[in-house]
């Protein structure tokens, strides 16, 4: 911390009209003429700031473009016809025809992320597993909305945000063939060619079914605890699991006296009870539990 050699008070100040820096405490100035790095211009509205800055959005690969783009903006020129013509022209040459289909693929795909309220980081990674398809045109003789899922979900995982397929194919209409067509090509590429390995545990969807059943929240330690071992040991492969984060609850919540029928519990999730109750079964056979209903 810099401090007065005059005084030795730490109480420093910057005049941004002088351009100095001086002692709060006995006026001593300790520099002058300092350089302002800030912009030449003055906004005193947020619409002001957004037409005088020159510096654009970061780059982002949700665009095809990465935002970086020339804008033709407003003017003071008297010929507007003119400014209109080049601002069309301008958008139109903006969009190569070989990047086309990459940014139909991605208007989608922002729009379902969003219906979906993903966040940035989730956009941002499908988006570039989308793209490396498109490059390597993988986005041939397949269903459009299965392999917009197919890569939102594997984003998901990616990120570790828990959503589940059903919640995604609310907005995208595909038969199930095709979603595992579609993810074959989108683990092949995300896996082999960009590394990009799901990080998502199924304990990531233990809050949120406690939280839709109104349970305590200390259900959700002892249900992450049943489901982390299982995790750890190998007993979830090939299994869903939001089903076995389901029915680790609603062994939990059982024996802790806050009961949840197994239909409530599917009709909340949007599974059916078959499934709730074998991964219960399975459960309860694996540690050795028994309930009494």
């Amino acid at each position: 911390m810099v401090s007065c050699p005059h005084c030795n008070s730490n109480n420093i100040i910057y005049d941004y009209e002088r351009g100095t820096y001086v002692c709060a405490d006995c006026g001593f100035v300790l520099e002058e003429n300092v350089a302002d790095l800030g912009p030449e211009w003055r906004a005193y509205t947020p619409q002001d700031r957004l037409e005088r800055e020159r510096t654009g959005s970061p780059l982002t690969p949700k665009v095809h473009d990465f935002g970086l783009t020339t804008k033709i903006g407003a003017s003071r020129a008297k010929d507007k016809i003119k400014l209109l013509k080049l601002q069309r022209m301008q958008n139109s040459l903006r969009v190569s025809p070989r990047d086309r289909k990459l940014v139909t693929f991605l208007a989608e795909l922002n729009n379902s992320c969003a219906k979906l309220g993903l966040p940035e980081h989730v956009k941002e990674t499908a988006s570039l597993i989308l793209r490396k398809l498109v490059e390597n045109g993988e986005t041939r003789r397949i269903n459009k909305d299965a392999l917009l899922a197919a890569v939102i979900y594997y984003a998901c995982k990616v990120e570790g945000v828990p959503k589940h397929l059903k919640e995604i194919l609310q907005y995208h209409q595909a038969e199930m063939s095709e979603i595992w067509k579609a993810t074959r090509k989108v683990q092949e590429v995300a896996k082999e060619e960009m590394r990009l390995l799901p990080k998502f545990r199924p304990t990531e969807y233990i809050p949120k079914i406690v939280e839709k059943l109104e349970l305590p929240s200390y259900i959700i330690s002892k249900a992450s605890e049943i489901v982390e071992t299982m995790y750890r040991t190998g007993l979830t492969s090939g299994k869903g699991y939001l089903a076995l984060s389901a029915a680790s609850v609603y062994i939990i919540s059982t024996i802790m006296d806050y009961k949840k029928t197994q239909k409530e519990i599917a009709d909340s999730l949007g599974l059916t009870e078959v499934t709730i109750r074998n991964r219960y079964r399975e459960i309860i056979k694996s540690f050795d539990i028994e309930i009494k209903l």
